[in-house]
């Protein structure tokens, strides 16, 4: 649509803009009842090539296909304008769609409740079926079902189980739920790819503060590594930085510094993490990256991990600090990363 124009500044209608798309959704459900009444035609491929009922079913199907890109890209949309909207049925609609993405569903709830504030019954009381309680019974019975999905479709669910490094399931009060978690665990080769241990740890002591920050920073060079190694052909053609778009960063994120792209431009020329190659993890890429996006200072660090790193007594610079994290990450890696 052209804006209307006063002194060169755009000058936009609300009549016009609802009108276009009063006109968008006619044409839509339009399209729609078209593709229904072709729906008894069935599969195109059924229908002798050059039939009459093939031509219509593939109409059809070209309908179909030109609704779906609509619809996607209306939802990509919507998504940009709930980053920065002050309407709330958009966050709200937004949000339910974003349900099953638990980090971006997460990110809109806390831009929701910072716009609107919490939601309050009559009673003054927080009611049922805000987001946070929906989002908790959504998992609750995807989680459910899961058990039964996984018994069905095994060869399908095993290649995100084998990067796992836990597998969901429902902490009940009254069932112990370890054989089958056990059972579950065999079946899907869980953890099978993940780039660190899965076996018990407690035998090697109970996790640390630096393994609860550096697991999944592993996990995203882990992820990052493999991603960039196998779309080398496909993508190596591009700028660095947007190679590493969405799986270091992504449009909402702030955009890695040059210093921690440089340090990212090594990551496809390490090998994959063991014990024996964990020396070289550290002092390539993840101290590098520690220091340039987390360390801060002692008067700044706000990670447990770190902060106490800078609060030992002997750390007098940041040299020292540098020295003393890589011998903490060093140490991490060799008691919970993989056997060489």
């Amino acid at each position: 649509m052209t804006p209307h124009t006063t002194n060169n500044k755009p000058k936009f209608s609300a009549k016009i803009i609802a009108e276009r798309f009063q006109m968008m959704r006619k044409w839509a459900e339009e399209a729609s009842h078209f593709a229904r009444a072709l729906d008894w035609l069935g599969d195109a491929n059924q229908h002798p090539e050059g039939s009459e009922q093939r031509d219509l079913a593939q109409v059809r199907d070209e309908v179909d296909d030109l609704l779906t890109r609509c619809s996607r890209q209306l939802a990509g949309i919507t998504r940009l304008r709930a980053e920065t909207t002050w309407w709330v049925d958009l966050m709200v609609d937004v949000i339910a769609d974003r349900m099953g993405d638990g980090a971006d569903a997460l990110h809109l709830m806390r831009r929701y409740h910072a716009l609107f504030g919490d939601e309050k019954g009559s009673d003054g009381e927080t009611p049922s079926e805000t987001f946070p309680d929906m989002f908790a019974w959504d998992t609750y019975q995807r989680v459910s079902n899961l058990t039964a999905l996984a018994e069905q479709f095994p060869k399908h669910i095993r290649h995100g189980a084998r990067a796992m490094h836990g597998w969901p399931m429902i902490v009940s009060r009254h069932l112990d739920c370890t054989h089958e978690f056990r059972r579950l665990a065999e079946l899907l080769e869980l953890g099978a790819e993940y780039p660190l241990d899965v076996g018990p740890r407690k035998r090697r002591g109970t996790d640390t503060p630096m393994l609860h920050y550096l697991e999944p920073l592993v996990w995203r060079l882990h992820v990052l590594r493999k991603v960039l190694l196998e779309t080398e052909k496909t993508r190596g053609h591009e700028d660095f930085k947007g190679r590493l778009s969405p799986t270091w960063w992504d449009t909402f994120d702030k955009e890695p510094t040059p210093e921690v792209v440089a340090i990212l431009k090594l990551v496809p020329q390490l090998p994959p993490l063991t014990r024996k190659t964990a020396r070289e993890w550290s002092s390539k890429v993840l101290v590098p990256i520690i220091v340039a996006e987390d360390a801060g200072t002692p008067e700044t660090c706000s990670t447990p991990a770190l902060r106490n790193i800078w609060n030992h007594k002997s750390v007098k610079s940041r040299a020292t600090f540098r020295s003393r994290l890589h011998s903490a990450v060093m140490d991490t890696l060799q008691r919970f990363g993989r056997p060489d």
